[in-house]
């Protein structure tokens, strides 16, 4: 989340703009590192202070929008405990989400069908059980 609840106020920006220079972030690591020829999901940071609201929605749709541009592919998210949370109570419905334990992982998966020549992703459905992975949750 951009926002103060995720970010200390010590090292927030100071002026709400949140931003950096991606270009000069991939010269840093090795060659080979980042593939330059992937399109980026969101053009652009979310604006500094988002709401929790607005933070889960971009990550469902950052899990649904991936899952449909790669719909043969398994994915793997790398996130924070609330992207975790997202994953799980967005596709698994009436739970609550207890607890995220450090990589904590959540395992979904959904039918893909060939309908005029392209590929449809089904409804996702969540496979792990709570404590099996390092989150709990509980029925609401």
């Amino acid at each position: 989340m951009i926002n103060s609840i995720a970010i200390r106020l010590n090292v927030a920006p100071k002026d709400g703009n949140l931003s950096f220079d991606i270009s000069e972030l991939a010269a840093m690591l090795p060659a080979g590192t980042v593939d330059n020829n992937v399109e980026m999901v969101y053009k652009e940071l979310p604006k500094w202070e988002e709401s929790v609201l607005q933070a889960r929605a971009r990550y469902q749709q950052t899990i649904n929008n991936l899952a449909d541009k790669y719909p043969t592919q398994n994915l793997l998210f790398v996130t924070h405990g609330e992207g975790i949370e997202v994953a799980l109570s967005s596709f698994k419905k009436d739970v609550v989400v207890d607890k995220v334990q450090y990589c904590g992982y959540v395992q979904l998966k959904r039918p893909i069908f060939e309908r005029d020549h392209s590929l449809i992703g089904g409804k996702f459905n969540v496979l792990t059980h709570s404590g099996q992975s390092g989150v709990t949750y509980v029925s609401s």
